[in-house]
Protein backbone atom coordinates (compact mmCIF):
# COMPACT_ATOMS: atom_id res chain seq x y z
CA UNK A 1 0.00 0.00 0.00
CA UNK A 2 1.23 3.49 -0.82
CA UNK A 3 2.36 5.44 2.26
CA UNK A 4 0.07 8.31 1.25
CA UNK A 5 -2.94 6.03 1.60
CA UNK A 6 -2.15 5.17 5.20
CA UNK A 7 -4.36 7.20 7.56
CA UNK A 8 -2.26 6.53 10.69
CA UNK A 9 1.44 6.66 11.49
CA UNK A 10 3.62 4.87 14.07
CA UNK A 11 5.80 6.76 16.51
CA UNK A 12 9.19 5.56 17.79
CA UNK A 13 7.58 3.45 20.49
CA UNK A 14 5.43 1.62 17.99
CA UNK A 15 2.18 3.26 19.10
CA UNK A 16 -0.32 4.39 16.52
CA UNK A 17 -0.75 8.16 16.14
CA UNK A 18 -3.44 9.96 14.19
CA UNK A 19 -2.41 11.58 10.93
CA UNK A 20 -2.20 15.39 10.96
CA UNK A 21 -5.43 17.22 10.22
CA UNK A 22 -5.73 19.29 7.08
CA UNK A 23 -7.19 22.80 6.86
CA UNK A 24 -9.02 24.77 4.22
CA UNK A 25 -8.97 28.55 3.95
CA UNK A 26 -12.36 29.97 2.92
CA UNK A 27 -12.79 33.63 1.98
CA UNK A 28 -15.92 35.49 0.83
CA UNK A 29 -14.91 38.66 -0.98
CA UNK A 30 -16.40 41.61 -2.82
CA UNK A 31 -14.46 44.18 -4.89
CA UNK A 32 -11.32 44.15 -2.74
CA UNK A 33 -8.55 42.30 -4.62
CA UNK A 34 -5.90 44.50 -2.97
CA UNK A 35 -6.76 42.96 0.42
CA UNK A 36 -7.65 39.51 -0.88
CA UNK A 37 -4.25 38.88 -2.45
CA UNK A 38 -2.45 39.80 0.76
CA UNK A 39 -4.73 37.62 2.87
CA UNK A 40 -4.08 34.66 0.57
CA UNK A 41 -0.35 35.40 0.45
CA UNK A 42 0.02 35.36 4.24
CA UNK A 43 -1.99 32.14 4.45
CA UNK A 44 0.14 30.38 1.84
CA UNK A 45 3.35 31.40 3.63
CA UNK A 46 2.26 29.82 6.92
CA UNK A 47 4.63 27.45 8.69
CA UNK A 48 1.75 25.00 8.20
CA UNK A 49 0.05 26.01 4.94
CA UNK A 50 -3.50 25.04 3.95
CA UNK A 51 -4.31 22.08 1.77
CA UNK A 52 -6.83 24.14 -0.19
CA UNK A 53 -8.08 27.70 -0.63
CA UNK A 54 -11.72 28.41 -1.48
CA UNK A 55 -12.71 31.92 -2.59
CA UNK A 56 -16.29 32.95 -3.38
CA UNK A 57 -16.22 36.32 -5.11
CA UNK A 58 -19.27 38.57 -5.45
CA UNK A 59 -17.48 41.13 -7.65
CA UNK A 60 -18.57 41.91 -11.19
CA UNK A 61 -14.93 41.39 -12.21
CA UNK A 62 -14.61 38.12 -10.29
CA UNK A 63 -12.95 36.32 -13.22
CA UNK A 64 -10.23 38.99 -13.39
CA UNK A 65 -9.63 38.58 -9.66
CA UNK A 66 -9.48 34.80 -10.08
CA UNK A 67 -6.86 35.15 -12.81
CA UNK A 68 -4.85 37.57 -10.66
CA UNK A 69 -4.81 35.12 -7.74
CA UNK A 70 -4.02 32.19 -10.00
CA UNK A 71 -1.07 34.01 -11.58
CA UNK A 72 0.34 35.72 -8.49
CA UNK A 73 0.55 32.47 -6.52
CA UNK A 74 1.05 30.06 -9.40
CA UNK A 75 3.86 28.19 -7.66
CA UNK A 76 1.74 27.55 -4.56
CA UNK A 77 -1.12 26.05 -6.56
CA UNK A 78 1.13 23.14 -7.49
CA UNK A 79 0.68 21.80 -3.94
CA UNK A 80 -2.39 23.68 -2.67
CA UNK A 81 -5.81 23.24 -4.29
CA UNK A 82 -7.42 26.51 -5.44
CA UNK A 83 -11.20 26.76 -5.81
CA UNK A 84 -12.26 30.21 -7.03
CA UNK A 85 -15.83 30.79 -8.12
CA UNK A 86 -18.44 33.49 -8.57
CA UNK A 87 -20.97 34.03 -5.82
CA UNK A 88 -24.34 32.50 -6.57
CA UNK A 89 -25.86 35.22 -4.37
CA UNK A 90 -23.99 38.44 -3.64
CA UNK A 91 -24.25 38.34 0.15
CA UNK A 92 -21.70 37.60 2.86
CA UNK A 93 -23.84 34.92 4.55
CA UNK A 94 -24.69 33.19 1.27
CA UNK A 95 -21.06 33.39 0.12
CA UNK A 96 -19.82 31.85 3.35
CA UNK A 97 -22.24 28.94 3.05
CA UNK A 98 -21.29 28.48 -0.60
CA UNK A 99 -17.60 28.32 0.34
CA UNK A 100 -18.33 25.87 3.17
CA UNK A 101 -20.02 23.55 0.69
CA UNK A 102 -16.77 23.41 -1.32
CA UNK A 103 -14.39 22.88 1.61
CA UNK A 104 -13.12 19.33 2.09
CA UNK A 105 -10.62 19.50 4.99
CA UNK A 106 -11.41 18.51 8.56
CA UNK A 107 -10.73 22.05 9.79
CA UNK A 108 -11.94 25.22 8.07
CA UNK A 109 -10.53 28.73 8.53
CA UNK A 110 -13.13 31.34 7.60
CA UNK A 111 -11.41 34.71 7.21
CA UNK A 112 -12.66 38.03 5.95
CA UNK A 113 -10.67 39.13 2.93
CA UNK A 114 -8.65 41.60 5.04
CA UNK A 115 -7.45 39.27 7.83
CA UNK A 116 -3.71 38.61 7.71
CA UNK A 117 -2.36 35.56 9.54
CA UNK A 118 0.94 35.71 11.39
CA UNK A 119 3.46 33.09 10.17
CA UNK A 120 2.74 30.42 12.80
CA UNK A 121 -0.96 31.17 13.44
CA UNK A 122 -2.30 28.15 11.57
CA UNK A 123 0.23 25.82 13.21
CA UNK A 124 -0.87 26.97 16.67
CA UNK A 125 -4.58 26.67 15.88
CA UNK A 126 -4.17 23.24 14.32
CA UNK A 127 -2.13 22.09 17.32
CA UNK A 128 -5.13 22.86 19.53
CA UNK A 129 -7.49 20.82 17.35
CA UNK A 130 -5.04 17.91 17.29
CA UNK A 131 -4.67 18.00 21.08
CA UNK A 132 -8.46 17.58 21.28
CA UNK A 133 -8.64 13.82 20.87
CA UNK A 134 -12.34 13.61 21.73
CA UNK A 135 -13.57 16.38 19.40
CA UNK A 136 -14.76 18.49 22.33
CA UNK A 137 -13.85 21.71 20.51
CA UNK A 138 -16.12 23.08 17.82
CA UNK A 139 -14.37 26.40 17.12
CA UNK A 140 -11.03 28.10 17.73
CA UNK A 141 -10.53 31.86 17.38
CA UNK A 142 -7.22 33.59 16.79
CA UNK A 143 -6.05 36.68 18.68
CA UNK A 144 -6.27 40.06 16.99
CA UNK A 145 -3.11 42.14 17.22
CA UNK A 146 -2.68 45.88 17.00
CA UNK A 147 -1.35 47.28 13.73
CA UNK A 148 0.56 47.74 11.64
CA UNK A 149 1.05 44.14 10.57
CA UNK A 150 4.51 42.95 11.60
CA UNK A 151 5.23 39.22 11.12
CA UNK A 152 7.95 39.44 13.80
CA UNK A 153 5.57 40.66 16.52
CA UNK A 154 3.06 37.83 16.76
CA UNK A 155 1.63 37.20 20.23
CA UNK A 156 3.57 34.73 22.36
CA UNK A 157 3.76 33.56 25.94
CA UNK A 158 5.66 36.72 26.88
CA UNK A 159 3.20 39.16 25.31
CA UNK A 160 -0.04 37.34 26.19
CA UNK A 161 -2.42 39.25 28.46
CA UNK A 162 -1.83 38.70 32.19
CA UNK A 163 -4.10 36.37 34.08
CA UNK A 164 -7.05 38.17 35.71
CA UNK A 165 -5.67 37.57 39.18
CA UNK A 166 -2.35 39.17 38.20
CA UNK A 167 -3.83 42.21 36.48
CA UNK A 168 -4.42 45.49 38.29
CA UNK A 169 -7.94 46.51 39.17
CA UNK A 170 -7.74 49.37 36.66
CA UNK A 171 -6.61 47.12 33.80
CA UNK A 172 -9.25 44.53 34.64
CA UNK A 173 -11.93 47.23 34.64
CA UNK A 174 -10.71 48.61 31.32
CA UNK A 175 -10.72 45.13 29.77
CA UNK A 176 -14.25 44.54 31.07
CA UNK A 177 -15.48 47.80 29.51
CA UNK A 178 -13.78 46.99 26.21
CA UNK A 179 -15.39 43.54 26.11
CA UNK A 180 -18.73 45.00 27.15
CA UNK A 181 -18.74 47.36 24.17
CA UNK A 182 -17.76 44.80 21.54
CA UNK A 183 -20.35 43.44 19.14
CA UNK A 184 -20.31 40.22 21.17
CA UNK A 185 -21.26 42.28 24.21
CA UNK A 186 -24.39 43.46 22.39
CA UNK A 187 -25.43 39.94 21.40
CA UNK A 188 -28.18 38.35 23.49
CA UNK A 189 -28.01 34.55 23.52
CA UNK A 190 -31.10 32.48 22.83
CA UNK A 191 -30.80 30.31 25.93
CA UNK A 192 -28.02 29.03 28.16
CA UNK A 193 -24.66 30.78 28.38
CA UNK A 194 -21.60 29.63 26.45
CA UNK A 195 -19.59 27.07 28.42
CA UNK A 196 -16.42 28.65 29.84
CA UNK A 197 -15.54 25.91 32.32
CA UNK A 198 -11.89 24.76 32.59
CA UNK A 199 -10.51 22.97 29.55
CA UNK A 200 -8.74 19.59 29.64
CA UNK A 201 -5.03 20.00 30.38
CA UNK A 202 -3.87 18.79 26.96
CA UNK A 203 -5.98 21.40 25.16
CA UNK A 204 -4.95 24.18 27.53
CA UNK A 205 -1.28 23.27 27.19
CA UNK A 206 -1.63 23.49 23.41
CA UNK A 207 -2.41 27.21 23.82
CA UNK A 208 -6.20 27.37 24.16
CA UNK A 209 -8.24 29.31 26.67
CA UNK A 210 -11.96 28.97 27.32
CA UNK A 211 -13.74 31.76 25.46
CA UNK A 212 -17.03 33.31 24.55
CA UNK A 213 -18.58 34.01 21.17
CA UNK A 214 -16.35 34.34 18.12
CA UNK A 215 -16.70 37.03 15.49
CA UNK A 216 -14.69 39.49 13.46
CA UNK A 217 -13.70 37.27 10.53
CA UNK A 218 -11.30 35.09 12.59
CA UNK A 219 -13.42 31.94 12.71
CA UNK A 220 -12.02 28.41 12.51
CA UNK A 221 -14.07 25.29 13.15
CA UNK A 222 -14.49 21.58 12.58
CA UNK A 223 -16.21 21.22 9.23
CA UNK A 224 -18.44 18.39 10.43
CA UNK A 225 -19.98 20.80 12.95
CA UNK A 226 -20.03 23.80 10.63
CA UNK A 227 -22.12 22.08 7.98
CA UNK A 228 -24.79 21.38 10.61
CA UNK A 229 -25.06 25.06 11.53
CA UNK A 230 -23.97 27.41 8.73
CA UNK A 231 -24.73 31.12 8.57
CA UNK A 232 -28.24 32.57 8.75
CA UNK A 233 -29.10 33.53 5.17
CA UNK A 234 -32.02 35.55 6.48
CA UNK A 235 -29.32 38.22 7.05
CA UNK A 236 -28.84 38.69 3.35
CA UNK A 237 -27.58 42.27 3.31
CA UNK A 238 -25.75 44.15 6.05
CA UNK A 239 -25.22 41.35 8.57
CA UNK A 240 -24.03 42.38 12.06
CA UNK A 241 -24.37 39.51 14.54
CA UNK A 242 -24.03 36.83 11.85
CA UNK A 243 -20.76 35.53 13.35
CA UNK A 244 -22.02 35.73 16.94
CA UNK A 245 -25.18 33.86 15.93
CA UNK A 246 -23.23 31.16 14.13
CA UNK A 247 -20.72 30.68 16.94
CA UNK A 248 -23.46 30.56 19.58
CA UNK A 249 -25.29 27.84 17.71
CA UNK A 250 -21.95 26.03 17.26
CA UNK A 251 -21.46 26.17 21.05
CA UNK A 252 -24.35 23.72 21.34
CA UNK A 253 -22.20 21.16 19.50
CA UNK A 254 -18.81 21.77 21.10
CA UNK A 255 -16.59 24.19 23.00
CA UNK A 256 -15.54 27.62 21.76
CA UNK A 257 -11.93 28.44 22.59
CA UNK A 258 -9.39 31.16 21.86
CA UNK A 259 -5.82 30.57 20.69
CA UNK A 260 -4.04 33.27 22.69
CA UNK A 261 -0.77 33.00 20.77
CA UNK A 262 -2.17 32.70 17.22
CA UNK A 263 -1.85 36.17 15.73
CA UNK A 264 -4.50 37.50 13.34
CA UNK A 265 -4.32 41.08 12.02
CA UNK A 266 -7.41 42.93 10.79
CA UNK A 267 -6.34 45.30 8.03
CA UNK A 268 -9.77 46.95 8.28
CA UNK A 269 -10.66 47.43 4.67
CA UNK A 270 -14.20 48.39 5.61
CA UNK A 271 -15.11 51.52 3.66
CA UNK A 272 -18.78 51.51 4.63
CA UNK A 273 -20.35 54.94 5.08
CA UNK A 274 -23.39 53.66 6.96
CA UNK A 275 -24.40 56.18 9.64
CA UNK A 276 -24.28 55.25 13.32
CA UNK A 277 -28.05 55.33 13.80
CA UNK A 278 -28.63 53.10 10.81
CA UNK A 279 -25.87 50.67 11.67
CA UNK A 280 -27.21 50.22 15.20
CA UNK A 281 -30.77 49.92 13.91
CA UNK A 282 -29.55 47.08 11.70
CA UNK A 283 -27.80 45.41 14.63
CA UNK A 284 -30.88 45.65 16.83
CA UNK A 285 -33.24 44.36 14.15
CA UNK A 286 -30.91 41.54 13.16
CA UNK A 287 -30.75 40.42 16.76
CA UNK A 288 -34.54 40.46 17.17
CA UNK A 289 -34.94 38.55 13.90
CA UNK A 290 -32.45 35.90 15.01
CA UNK A 291 -34.35 35.43 18.27
CA UNK A 292 -37.60 35.10 16.31
CA UNK A 293 -36.09 32.21 14.34
CA UNK A 294 -33.84 30.46 16.86
CA UNK A 295 -35.30 31.08 20.33
CA UNK A 296 -37.03 28.21 22.10
CA UNK A 297 -38.92 30.65 24.36
CA UNK A 298 -39.90 33.91 22.66
CA UNK A 299 -41.40 35.44 25.79
CA UNK A 300 -38.12 34.94 27.65
CA UNK A 301 -36.27 36.30 24.61
CA UNK A 302 -38.47 39.39 24.60
CA UNK A 303 -37.67 40.08 28.25
CA UNK A 304 -33.96 39.50 27.79
CA UNK A 305 -33.82 41.69 24.68
CA UNK A 306 -35.70 44.50 26.42
CA UNK A 307 -33.35 44.33 29.39
CA UNK A 308 -30.28 44.39 27.15
CA UNK A 309 -31.58 47.28 25.05
CA UNK A 310 -32.40 49.31 28.17
CA UNK A 311 -28.92 48.67 29.51
CA UNK A 312 -27.27 49.95 26.33
CA UNK A 313 -29.62 52.91 26.12
CA UNK A 314 -28.50 53.98 29.59
CA UNK A 315 -24.84 53.42 28.78
CA UNK A 316 -24.96 55.35 25.52
CA UNK A 317 -26.79 58.24 27.19
CA UNK A 318 -23.29 58.90 28.52
CA UNK A 319 -21.19 57.71 25.58
CA UNK A 320 -23.02 59.45 22.71
CA UNK A 321 -22.71 62.98 24.19
CA UNK A 322 -19.12 62.34 25.34
CA UNK A 323 -18.26 61.73 21.68
CA UNK A 324 -20.23 64.77 20.52
CA UNK A 325 -23.02 62.71 19.01
CA UNK A 326 -25.68 65.17 20.13
CA UNK A 327 -28.57 63.45 18.32
CA UNK A 328 -27.98 60.33 20.46
CA UNK A 329 -28.05 57.92 17.48
CA UNK A 330 -27.19 54.79 19.47
CA UNK A 331 -29.66 55.59 22.23
CA UNK A 332 -32.44 56.13 19.68
CA UNK A 333 -31.64 52.88 17.84
CA UNK A 334 -31.99 50.82 21.01
CA UNK A 335 -35.09 52.74 22.07
CA UNK A 336 -36.79 52.01 18.76
CA UNK A 337 -35.72 48.41 19.18
CA UNK A 338 -37.64 48.10 22.44
CA UNK A 339 -40.78 49.38 20.73
CA UNK A 340 -40.38 46.86 17.90
CA UNK A 341 -39.88 43.74 20.05
CA UNK A 342 -43.61 42.78 20.00
CA UNK A 343 -43.72 42.97 16.19
CA UNK A 344 -40.51 41.03 15.58
CA UNK A 345 -41.13 38.29 18.10
CA UNK A 346 -44.92 37.85 18.18
CA UNK A 347 -46.60 39.19 15.03
CA UNK A 348 -48.16 36.26 13.10
CA UNK A 349 -46.18 36.57 9.86
CA UNK A 350 -46.94 33.98 7.21
CA UNK A 351 -43.21 33.75 6.41
CA UNK A 352 -41.10 35.81 8.80
CA UNK A 353 -37.74 35.10 7.18
CA UNK A 354 -38.93 36.21 3.75
CA UNK A 355 -40.51 39.30 5.30
CA UNK A 356 -37.29 40.23 7.08
CA UNK A 357 -35.10 39.71 4.04
CA UNK A 358 -37.53 41.93 2.13
CA UNK A 359 -37.27 44.57 4.85
CA UNK A 360 -33.49 44.49 4.61
CA UNK A 361 -33.64 44.88 0.84
CA UNK A 362 -36.08 47.77 1.09
CA UNK A 363 -34.06 49.65 3.69
CA UNK A 364 -30.48 48.76 2.82
CA UNK A 365 -30.53 47.39 -0.71
CA UNK A 366 -27.38 46.68 -2.64
CA UNK A 367 -25.25 49.15 -0.67
CA UNK A 368 -24.87 46.94 2.39
CA UNK A 369 -23.86 43.44 1.44
CA UNK A 370 -20.66 42.87 3.35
Amino acid sequence: MNDAAVSTAHDQDGETAAAPLGWTLCIPTYNRPQFLTQTIGFALSQSRPPSEVVVVDGSDAWADHRDLVATQFAESWKTVQLVYEAAKVRSVTFQRNQALERATSEIVFFLDDDIYLYPDAAEIVMGIYEADKDDLIAMVAGTFTEGPYDPDSAPNSDTAAPAPEAASIASRLRRWVEEFLTLDGHFVTYGSAVDRSPLPDAIRQAGASAGGLINGGRTTFRRKFGVQVGWSEMLKYYAPHDDSDMSYRMSRLGRLVHATQAGFFHADGNDSNVGRFRVNTIRVRNLMALHRVHSENRLMSALRLAGSFLKFMALYCLIDPSRKRWTLPTVRAYGYGILQIPVFLFWPFADFQSWYTGLQEKMYGNRYKS
